[in-house]
């Protein structure tokens, strides 16, 4: 069964992250901003028109927003990782990504 709750968790977070008010992002639904609330309280369920438009807009892949119902999810870490960020500058990513890589190739 699906917790709605949950997702309207991480829809908001993921928003959050994005720097994106309930406001902007029910501009870009064309709903309002207390239908965006209900949804991130998980009081309301997004048609699936209006969840692709979401995920979109706050650049959050389908499964990380899902990945808690989902039987075959992408790698949740990996999925978070990307969506905290997706709303950095490029530059930024790269050098994170390069850290990264330099981490791990330590722990080997």
């Amino acid at each position: 069964r699906m917790d709605l709750t949950v997702i309207g968790q991480r829809i908001k977070l993921a928003r959050e992250a994005a720097h994106l008010t309930q406001e902007d992002l029910a501009k870009a639904v064309d709903c309002t901003a207390k239908h965006i609330g209900a949804i991130e309280r998980g009081v309301k369920t997004p048609s699936l028109d209006t969840f692709i438009i979401i995920a979109n807009t706050i650049g959050a892949s389908a499964d990380l927003l899902l990945q808690d119902v989902l039987e075959n999810p992408i790698d949740s870490i990996a999925g978070e990782f990307a969506a905290a960020t997706a709303p950095l500058p490029d530059d930024m990513r790269k050098r994170i990504l390069k850290a990264l890589r330099a981490f791990a190739a330590d722990e080997e």
